[in-house]
Parts: structure tokens; sequence; C-alpha cells
């Protein structure tokens, strides 16, 4: 996985369309606010029909969803919806390291088996180094669970969580630390997304050993694969992406 575009729960068919023609490997949709509410279940319904008319497309990126933290309810609600067709994966925060990667794979193995998915089908991919706890717990993720996809810095919710306007060494700090977890297990460390205009980010974030980005939009993928070239992963993927 290099280029992965986050789509967000309002985003329209047009947008829809244009993220599965991108170029992007994967998609990460987002389902909204964390409410039990008409919107977030509306969301989880067009994740859904999402999923059957991506598949219907050959070439289609891999899809997965960010469902809500493990320590919300809502957790939940939102696999038992999204299994039946199921997605190709589910991103979430990873505020605990292996222990909350572990506690959602065996969340998964039962819906995967509900749903008649092979064990293990279905990818995580976390958010990380978005605490300071969190980022004390990366070197756990190394050999935490085969599922693992990704692991993708959330720098904006450790500035906010350090009471940052923008970056320092705390966070220089933080970012090391997630290529490093991401390389010892194995698995791609995602750059934090961007804002338009702002693509030197990506080459920036490859010299610090990134080996893929999150994208805001669409025509930012076109320039993480130029960045990031696929035939240069320096690491050992622990399972098939």
């Amino acid at each position: 996985m290099r280029a992965c575009l986050i789509l967000d729960s309002d985003a329209g068919d047009e947008d829809l369309a244009a993220a599965l023609d991108c170029g992007a490997d994967a998609l990460l949709l987002r389902l909204g606010p964390c409410a039990e509410d008409d919107a977030r279940r509306g969301a989880r319904a067009r994740a859904c029909a999402f999923f059957d008319a991506a598949r219907a497309k050959r070439g289609a990126p891999k899809l997965f969803v960010e469902v809500a933290p493990l320590d919300s309810d809502l957790v939940e609600a939102d696999l038992d919806a999204l299994f039946g067709p199921g997605p190709d994966g589910v991103f979430l925060p990873a505020r605990d390291g292996a222990t909350g990667l572990q506690r959602l794979a065996v969340k998964l193995a039962v819906r995967e088996a509900q749903a008649g998915l092979a064990d293990g089908a279905t990818r995580i991919g976390a958010f990380v180094g978005g605490d300071p706890a969190g980022v004390l717990a990366l070197r756990s993720f190394a050999g935490a669970s085969p599922r693992l996809a990704a692991l993708a810095f959330d720098d904006a919710g450790l500035c906010a969580g350090l009471g940052l306007s923008e970056g320092g060494a705390a966070i220089e700090t933080a970012r090391a630390m997630v290529v490093l977890a991401a390389a010892s297990a194995g698995v791609p460390a995602l750059a934090p997304p961007i804002d338009a205009g702002e693509e030197a980010a990506y080459a920036a974030a490859r010299r610090d050993g990134f080996t893929g980005a999150l994208a805001r939009y669409p025509g930012q993928v076109a320039a993480i694969r130029d960045i990031f070239p696929a035939g240069e992963n320096r690491q050992k993927p622990n399972c098939p992406a």
C-alpha cells in the first residue's frame, strides 16, 4: 500500500467514481462523527453499496473503512453493518498498540465466520502515534497480528494532545518512531495527509523513511505514486497485501 485516498462520509457519487479511477492502491472511507445517528447509519449503508459497485470494476483499489475506536460502543454497530459484503480492511485509532489490534482481530474473526469469509481475510490499518501513550506503544506492533496492513502517522492527533500548534521535537521523534515501528512489523509506514499544494511534503516523508502516504484529494495520488515507487518498498511484508 503506497497511496491511500481518504473519502469523507459525505462524499458524493461523483467523488466515489473519481476515487475508483485515480490510481490509489486503497481507499479509506470515513463514517463521520462518532454518534449513533441517521448520518452514521447512512454512511454505513453507502459504504456497503460502494463495496458492491467497486468490486464489479476490474482492478479496483482495496477498500478500507475507518471504524469507531475500540473504547466506543459504536465499533460493534460499525462492524455488524459492514459485514455481509465486508471491506478488504478496517482502520482504527490504535492508542494502545498491539492490545487494540488483537482485540479488533477477534471481533473481525467473529464477523468473518458469520459471513462465510476466510479467517484473516480482513486486514487492519492503524492510525498510530496520535497521543503520547500511543507513541510509547509503537514497538508492540512487531509480530502482533498477520492482519496488520499499514501504520499511518496521526500527527494532527499528537499535536492536539500535546497542545502544539505546529510540529516540534516531540512530533519529529514520534514520526521517526512510526517509521521504525512499521519497518519492525514489516508493513508500510504511511505519511499523514497534506493540503493541496503541499506535495513537497511527500518527498520529505520519503527521505524520512515512509514508504507511502495518505491523500485527501484524487489528484495527489499520482504524486505519491511517483515519489514512492512500487519497486522501492524497503520493508519485508508479513503477509500478502
